[in-house]
């Protein structure tokens, strides 16, 4: 028999114990080097930054606004759709899950925002103003305003209000009072916690008597949920996640240039799967968005060659995951096509791709840094190894399922 305390544990547990599973996958050989390579490249080009910092930006704003989104934590009660029946009797105990939830919860987004402090903390110090009152003080208005932000959080869900608008409102509260700590008015700092305490206070006051609204929670988690899944789906494959599809008919050009037969079918369905998934398409667009931009932002050639590779390897991993939404479903094992079409099929859509997303982040690369354009033949030589490795996996797998 589970009592609030105990079935939050058993949840959270379950959820550390699945996370902890997908990151063997994750963290292989290859991504722990790659992973290296890009923080040390990351770490020398802050050290080169701290050293002559350009004028006429405010940095403070900066840290501000990173520091100020890391507040801006998700509230983890693993609230299930059968809660809604099995729970609702025993609503009145749940205080202590959900005192629960916010405290794990706190605790994690702490961690990170400590670590982003003593990140950013070089950099404040560097500037051409420093005060240890006001990093004391802009270090103290995050972590309480975390907390505060949860418990707000919670409230407000149970009034009705969108979870939008409480992200703009604790952005804007905790923005102000970490800026204006870190230009010395730490008197700032304290006056936005005591706004949030009072609006703390009054928003309890109205929520207090009411009940719980368990479809607004079933579907912040659910929404929390798909959200920590995709972000392992980057890396490997994830089961639970719901993929959206919608039609691009800008995009149908992109599907006319093969024949629909036993030869051309499965590079057809992979390329028609590609452009029409709402979640997947729109990762790659994001991978390469940011791997450009940061490419623009470094403005060190190697650092920024060592990027594009790192985002080519990411981007051939992520699109291996287009093999299962296909190849493991029904149909092909009814059609009238050999097994090895489908390989075939998945190998000539992964090659087409990832020869896209190379050729987009070579011309971005040269466009930024002429003098080293030959840096991209180290592109096009990690899209050939990785397609490799990833298509030799999917063979022997194949071949293991055989058995």
């Amino acid at each position: 028999m589970y009592n609030a305390k105990s079935l939050y544990q058993k949840r959270a547990g379950a959820n550390t114990k699945e996370i902890a599973r997908y990151s063997r996958f994750i963290f292989n050989g290859h991504f722990i080097i790659f992973l290296s390579i890009a923080f040390g490249a990351l770490m020398l080009q802050y050290s080169q930054l701290l050293k002559a910092l350009p004028d006429g930006i405010d940095y403070h704003l900066i840290i501000a606004f990173i520091l100020a989104l890391a507040t801006l934590a998700p509230l983890r009660t693993y609230f299930r759709e059968a809660d809604q029946v099995f729970l609702l009797p025993y609503e009145a105990q749940l205080d202590e899950y959900v005192r629960k939830s916010i405290a794990d919860s706190a605790i994690r987004r702490c961690l990170l925002f400590t670590v982003l402090f003593a990140i950013l903390l070089p950099l404040y110090h560097a500037g051409t103003y420093f005060s240890m009152h006001g990093a004391i003080m802009a270090y103290l208005t995050g972590v309480i305003g975390i907390g505060t932000g949860l418990l707000l959080r919670f409230y407000f869900l149970k009034i009705s209000v969108s979870n939008l608008s409480v992200n703009i409102m604790l952005f804007i509260v905790l923005i102000s009072g970490i800026y204006m700590s870190l230009d010395g008015s730490w008197f700032t700092g304290v006056a936005s916690l005591v706004m949030l305490l009072g609006l703390l206070l009054l928003v309890r006051h109205i929520a207090e008597k009411r009940v719980y609204p368990w479809e607004t929670l079933v579907e912040y988690e659910k929404d929390l949920t798909q959200r920590q899944y995709k972000f392992i789906n980057l890396f490997t494959d994830v089961r639970g996640l719901k993929d959206n599809v919608r039609r691009r008919p800008y995009l149908d050009l992109l599907l006319k240039d093969r024949a629909y037969n036993h030869d051309g079918m499965f590079l057809f369905l992979f390329k028609r799967n590609f452009v029409r998934s709402k979640d997947a398409f729109w990762i790659i667009i994001r991978l390469v968005v940011i791997g450009g931009l940061i490419i623009w932002l470094v403005h060190q050639p190697v650092i920024a060659a060592i990027i594009g590779v790192f985002m080519i390897y990411i981007v051939v991993l992520q699109s291996s995951q287009f093999y299962k939404q296909q190849a493991y479903q029904l149909w092909p094992q009814v059609w009238p096509v050999a097994e090895n079409k489908v390989v075939e099929g998945f190998q000539k859509f992964l090659w087409q791709l990832s020869l896209v997303v190379t050729v987009v982040v070579a011309v971005i690369y040269i466009c930024l840094y002429p003098g080293t354009f030959y840096y991209v033949l180290f592109f096009f030589a990690i899209m050939w190894w990785t397609n490799q490795q990833v298509m030799s996996k999917l063979k022997k797998r194949m071949v293991l399922l055989k058995d």
